[in-house]
């Protein structure tokens, strides 16, 4: 079992991208150290939304991003 730094822990993740045409939507996961995580939303590059999650509030967050792709996908993304 490797054991993950914090450095590691530090590093933006991507969630997932969608992508329609020439268009791309991306959500991304940034560790926000003694807080949380931030959930960061872009369309083409271009922030679209952002929201901070608290680490008690995993839950929540699971769903928003979850909820986020399915809203995407219903639109005609890929």
């Amino acid at each position: 079992m490797k054991t993950r730094t914090e450095r590691e822990d530090l590093i933006a993740r991507r969630v997932w991208t969608l992508r329609k045409g020439e268009l791309e939507a991306a959500t991304d996961l940034r560790p926000v150290p003694g807080i949380g995580a931030e959930v960061v939303l872009t369309v083409d590059g271009e922030l679209r939304r952002s929201r901070l999650y608290r680490s008690h509030e995993q839950a929540e967050l699971a769903g928003a991003t979850a909820d986020t792709r399915a809203t995407f996908e219903a639109k005609g993304g890929e």
